[in-house]
């Protein structure tokens, strides 16, 4: 007889998952995963996401790896966003964020610019009953200083992963950091994949020449992830922190 039985938590969440999902509109590359914050599996994050890396014109609809170890982050150190006002930018299928307000955060502004991202992240809020109310998804254009302002004023934490992959978008967020990063209680923690140097310096440099904002780099590529597998154990990792001076 096997030493293993079946959670009868989690045949029923099941249950209601496939009772209550829209099946007419599922892509046939679309899956759900399941993430567990805890080793109990009692902190479970259920995402709608994409199995390839670029679909539907985006790369916003499967997490990356960065997302793994930014979500893990604040799995190890809950207190930074605990009771907090947290947006995420380029949210994507929403992980980093749902983290946070599963592990305590007072509420997260989950925020994109892709409509089928949007509509994704959404959905995803929707199926994560025990944090829904927590989260609101909005559509953010880091070009939009007036929204990015607005918003500002009530973020503690803000946050970010695999966002730098772009050098022509590298510019935008740093604008946006600046707008929204106003206060020097407030700290942005973002992760990224060291994939092209040129980019990564590019960002590094452009939030020096704002002159009003600080960072520092730690390099987690030998972090063992505590609550995550490695998907992909090649890519180097960075979590910069932004701050105001």
């Amino acid at each position: 007889m096997s030493d293993y039985e079946l959670d009868d938590e989690m045949i029923e969440f099941y249950v209601s998952l496939s009772a209550t999902t829209n099946m007419s509109i599922m892509d046939s590359g679309m899956c759900y995963k399941t993430y567990t914050l805890d080793k109990e599996q009692y902190m479970r994050i259920v995402l709608h996401e994409h199995q390839l890396m670029i679909s539907q014109g985006t790369t916003g609809l499967l997490t990356w790896e960065a997302g793994l170890f930014l979500s893990d982050f604040f799995v190890q150190h809950p207190d930074i966003i605990r009771d907090k006002n947290v947006i995420e930018l380029g949210s994507g299928c929403g992980l980093a964020g749902f983290t946070c307000a599963t592990m305590g955060a007072a509420s997260v502004l989950c925020t994109d610019v892709n409509g089928n991202v949007l509509y994704t992240l959404e959905g995803n809020r929707k199926i994560n009953p025990s944090i829904m109310d927590k989260i609101e998804v909005a559509d953010l254009d880091w070009e939009d200083t007036e929204e990015c302002a607005r918003i500002s004023k009530d973020v503690d934490v803000i946050i970010g992963s695999d966002i730098l992959y772009d050098p022509t978008i590298v510019p935008l967020l740093v604008g946006a950091l600046k707008t929204i990063v106003v206060s020097s209680q407030q700290v942005a923690y973002i992760t990224a994949a060291f994939r092209n140097p040129e980019t990564f310096a590019l960002f590094l440099q452009l939030i020096d020449e704002t002159e009003v904002l600080g960072k520092s780099v730690m390099d987690l590529s030998e972090t063992p992830l505590t609550t995550f597998c490695r998907v992909n154990p090649t890519d180097d990792i960075r979590l910069i922190l932004v701050t105001r001076k």
